[in-house]
């Protein structure tokens, strides 16, 4: 599986160069949602990612973003939870 950890690339969302080892597991050990993106032109991505994720797993890494309000009542939720206990 780490067989393209040592390459690196400029990260624009980050902002400064990162190793595919951190694209890989961004969000909570899942793949950032624009690896295919950064990773296309340098290394086969599409097909590395089908080999060691699940359809199911990337299905959830690559949904679109919930809209904004969304986001913000699901915090208020946790954080009135977060409260109550």
């Amino acid at each position: 599986m780490d067989r393209y950890d040592d390459r690196t690339i400029y990260c624009r969302k980050l902002g400064h160069h990162v190793a595919f080892s951190y694209c890989r597991r961004a969000g909570s050990g899942m793949p950032c949602p624009g690896v295919m993106d950064c990773w296309f032109m340098t290394l086969p991505v599409g097909e590395y990612l089908r080999e060691h994720y699940t359809a199911e797993q990337l299905g959830a890494v690559f949904a679109p973003p919930k809209p904004k309000v969304s986001q913000i009542l699901d915090i208020v939720a946790r954080a009135r939870n977060g409260m109550a206990s």
